[in-house]
């Protein structure tokens, strides 16, 4: 069985195409495309003609994808940008044409279920709690889980984009800009905040762009080579990884262009994803970090499977 899942997410859309059998897949085709439907005026709650433009545009060649690829399963998802702006059933009803078929716009719990899903697969969990985090463009799903179950999650409305168009922030970020953000960041987080000190966890789990542009940057520093992607997991070196955010919070433009393993689509919002991962690392002593490899994409393909 041929699968192609596209998630249509607020900064990217990913599409991946894979062969599905017993119980698990291989990937033939991926790419993810820049599209920051949040921008300017998306803050307002409007998907701007430039954004809509060029999200169809890529749906026309993921589309040709799909053809090429002969796929048998055609699964969009649409998260947080589709769930806020109050033009998007307009896009939605664009993309369901193009695509002949129907996309389901999720919730933040289903998108947590679905990213928690996906990194079951990739990382070797067991009875203790980690905690499960993944950045996007719109929102920030924050889970608690073991091996057996997610034992809480939610989804926070702090993603990059959101922030960058609300605060219209300076870059690089100014010193009372960096505390204004953390405490924002840190009053949304009230509830995960609470709820983690309540485990034991040790653990950080990182998922799809944010954390597979972090995991790259540390490959090149660490190896000189980028980040082995057939790898299902890589466990990160802490003491890098944290000096890496510091770097990257304070960070210009300019100076992120010149990071080696940085791609073209998050040089204008690493710096922010990395205040945000920094502020929910200060709420427990976080001993192991891994980059997982499989994210939302890969859970639905799971979830499709055990369906």
């Amino acid at each position: 069985m041929r699968i192609a899942v596209i998630d249509l997410g607020t900064n990217t859309f990913n599409i991946l195409i894979s062969d599905a059998y017993n119980g698990s897949f291989v990937s033939i085709y991926s790419k993810k495309t820049g599209v920051r439907l949040i921008k300017g005026e998306g803050c307002s709650g409007i998907i701007t003609t430039e954004a809509f433009n060029r999200a169809l545009e890529t749906i026309k060649i993921y589309k040709e994808k799909i053809n090429y690829y002969n796929v048998d399963i055609i699964k969009p998802i649409a998260t947080a940008a589709f769930r806020d702006t109050k033009n998007a059933s307009l896009l939605i009803s664009e993309i369901e044409r193009i695509l002949n078929t129907k996309i389901e716009v999720i919730d933040g719990l289903k998108e947590a279920s679905y990213i928690y899903e996906g990194v079951k697969h990739a990382v070797h969990l067991n009875s203790n709690p980690v905690v499960i985090v993944d950045i996007g463009g719109g929102s920030v799903e924050l889970i608690i889980a073991n091996d057996k179950k997610i034992l809480w999650a939610n989804s926070y409305k702090i993603g990059v984009s959101r922030i960058i168009e609300k605060f219209k922030v300076s870059d690089p970020l100014t010193p009372k800009e960096i505390m204004d953000l953390s405490n924002f960041i840190d009053n949304e987080l009230t509830e995960f905040r609470e709820e983690v000190s309540k485990y034991k966890v040790n653990t950080l789990i990182g998922s799809s762009g944010s954390f597979d542009c972090f995991a790259n940057i540390l490959s090149y520093q660490i190896f000189n080579k980028p980040i082995d992607n057939s790898a299902k997991s890589n466990e990160l070196n802490i003491m890098k990884f944290n000096k890496l955010l510091s770097t990257l919070i304070i960070s210009s433009y300019e100076q992120r262009k010149q990071i080696r393993g940085i791609d073209d689509i998050r040089i204008e919002l690493i710096h922010i994803s990395s205040l945000i991962v920094s502020v929910i690392l200060s709420y427990f002593k976080c001993i192991k970090l891994i980059h997982s490899n499989y994210a939302i994409k890969e859970g639905i393909i799971f979830s499709l499977l055990n369906n």
